[in-house]
């Protein structure tokens, strides 16, 4: 199967504790380029070469209690208005920052990347922080530069090694039904954020 220009794609980091919680993180981008069709499994692989560049930035100073599990891929069907998988592959991410020192599970690492339209914004909590990662209750510097490199990776578009596609990252409007660029703007607080999910562990 082939994946052409302009496919919007969903991007799912799959993470797990050792006690078998779930953290997951959403991305999105827009395939473009003049080599199209592309191929499924070459996207699925340039998609994972783009999360593990992503999460490389932090691996030191996330738990060990965390891991990477799963990249899920998805394909925006526009006649249906929802995603379709395209694949899975493994996300062999394994921080080091330690098992026994993680912060408290609501607690994350924000990062806000800004998008074409000055009136939509894309976050981004990653979990898993140590506390060795806070000084007088704030993140320090180390680590506020390591969201934001995190957040560079993220938003910087790229060609992708496998497929050659041009892959764009955009942030998608659920009631617009559109996908808007994001720019080279990030923002990452020094505050440590606190994320409320719809459901127990499980994040955008």
């Amino acid at each position: 199967m082939t994946l052409p220009t302009g496919t919007i794609l969903r991007v799912v980091a799959n993470m797990g504790y050792t006690d078998g919680e779930i953290n997951q993180n959403v991305y999105n981008c827009r395939l473009s380029g003049s080599g199209g069709p592309w191929d499924e499994f070459d996207i699925i692989d340039d998609c994972q070469d783009w999360l593990d560049n992503m999460y490389a930035n932090v691996t030191a100073l996330v738990t060990a209690s965390l891991d990477g599990l799963s990249t899920i891929v998805y394909k925006y069907d526009v006649p249906g208005d929802d995603w379709d998988e395209v694949g899975t592959n493994p996300f062999t991410w394994n921080p080091s920052g330690g098992a026994a020192d993680g912060l408290p599970r609501g607690v994350a690492g924000l990062v806000t990347a800004k998008s074409t339209d000055p009136d939509t914004d894309a976050r981004k909590y990653i979990p898993g922080f140590t506390e060795a990662t806070l000084t007088s209750a704030l993140f320090d510097a180390g680590t506020a530069i390591a969201l934001a490199a995190l957040g560079a990776d993220w938003v910087t578009p790229f060609i992708g090694a496998a497929s050659g596609a041009d892959f764009t990252p955009v942030v998608w409007s659920v009631v617009g039904k559109i996908a808007k660029d994001l720019i080279d703007t990030v923002i990452v607080p020094t505050i440590p954020a606190y994320q409320r999910r719809r459901k127990n562990n499980v994040g955008i």
